[in-house]
């Protein structure tokens, strides 16, 4: 290893973090169709910590009456908040010499063999993280678990599903298939686009495009999801509080029954509501579990839910036709201790990222900090005294939440 070597590349910093950043940014798919918080809201000095949490406020829902007289017809301004935590930490730790980036003809052949695979890692280790967060959250459910077979129907009963939560914007929709699904889309629908420039996407990446009211993605990445070992049980205790987020449920297998996060099910008498107008719609409401549940020694369990469970006695804020009644049958989607591929439609408001910048550390050899598309990457590099090599780390500090994900849907397929 080279000592005291001088870079002739000055600006070696800043050229490797602006190209980290742009290759983190083009390589995240998932990530860059939704939302992008500005790192600002955090109102960091000098960078962020892991941890930082702060509110986002979801618009407040209203109910119009029809009287002149608006006395008693006046509504209480109520905002729905979510977190948004910086809790997503990926870094890379890349051991080189001054030499490999020391001029620019060494710096574009390190680049091509060590930083584009690493950014293309971390990408992907962040897509997952995204993807397995906005499937657990996403509550609506269409087609048959099990399925191996893409139906068109699909498409569509994903976007019916959208309008019918209350999505105005016929934009901006994606539907991400997993490969499976993508081949049977594709399969499907070739040659039924009006577009020749869709039809020759198609043909050339083996692609969708755009139909059926959404841009077409596929991603390798979209989890299984696995039922845990118990489906058939029951509401214990009647749920009576306006914003509920957890059901108690009984009949698991007592001490070893398991519902695992992630689950979607229905409640019997539970329906759900047109969410402008709250009439009550002809199906049950969708829940999905928020975190692993496993029976007590009386087979009882505590179900962590959402949506947040609002009858009519909440006005604008109402999510359900009633609360869940003891003794109410609870059906789970799928087979018990079965994994189940899904693919998800959304729009892009349905879920928020960010990406923040990190401290710059002074006294080291290298230290550079850039962002391109919402995707921020560190740099660092300096010498380690106690194991005698030259190491550079790249950090990515970042968070997702759910902000409407009444806007998004699992197909099953």
């Amino acid at each position: 290893m080279a000592n005291n070597t001088i870079n002739n590349l000055k600006d070696a910093p800043g050229v490797i973090s602006k190209m980290a950043a742009a290759m983190l940014a083009d390589k995240c798919q998932f990530s860059k169709s939704i939302d992008a918080e500005d790192s600002s809201i955090y109102d960091g000095k000098n960078g962020y910590q892991s941890g930082d949490t702060v509110q986002i406020s979801k618009p407040a829902r209203f109910i119009p009456t029809e009287n002149a007289d608006i006395t008693s017809d006046i509504q209480d301004i109520k905002e729905e908040k979510v977190s948004l935590t910086l809790d997503i930490r990926k870094v890379q730790a890349i051991e080189l010499t001054s030499a490999e980036i020391a001029t620019e003809m060494a710096l574009k052949s390190w680049t091509k063999r060590v930083l584009e695979p690493a950014m293309s890692s971390m990408a992907q280790h962040i897509e997952k993280t995204h993807l397995e967060r906005a499937i657990d959250a996403t509550y609506n459910a269409v087609g048959t678990p099990g399925s191996t077979t893409y139906d068109t129907d699909l498409a569509l009963q994903m976007g019916q599903k959208i309008d019918e939560n209350g999505c105005p914007d016929f934009d901006n929709r994606y539907l991400l298939l997993n490969p499976s699904a993508n081949r049977s889309a594709v399969n499907a629908r070739k040659g039924l686009f009006q577009s020749s420039e869709e039809i020759s996407k198609q043909y050339k990446s083996g692609a969708m495009g755009i139909a059926d009211g959404f841009t077409f993605l596929r991603n390798n990445l979209l989890p299984t999801h696995t039922n845990g070992n118990d489906t058939a049980f029951e509401v214990s205790t009647t749920v009576s509080t306006e914003g509920a987020t957890q059901i108690v449920v009984e009949g698991l297998t007592t001490s070893t029954g398991t519902v695992t996060k992630g689950t979607v099910f229905t409640v019997d008498g539970v329906f759900a509501v047109h969410p402008i107008t709250k009439e009550t719609l002809a199906h049950l409401q969708q829940f999905t579990v928020k975190a692993d549940a496993t029976a007590n020694g009386s087979g009882v369990a505590t179900l962590s839910v959402s949506p947040a469970i609002y009858t009519a006695a909440s006005g604008g804020q109402q999510t359900v036709s009633a609360f869940p009644a003891d003794g109410a049958t609870i059906t789970p989607l799928g087979a018990a201790s079965t994994g189940y591929a899904q693919s998800i439609a959304f729009h892009k408001s349905a879920f928020r990222r960010v990406s923040v910048p990190l401290v710059r550390p002074d006294g080291v050899d290298m230290s550079s900090q850039a962002s391109e598309d919402g995707f921020t990457v560190r740099v660092v590099r300096d010498y380690n005294i106690n194991s005698d090599k030259m190491i550079m780390r790249l950090d990515y500090l970042g968070g997702f939440t759910d902000v409407r994900p009444e806007w998004s849907v699992r197909g099953y397929n």
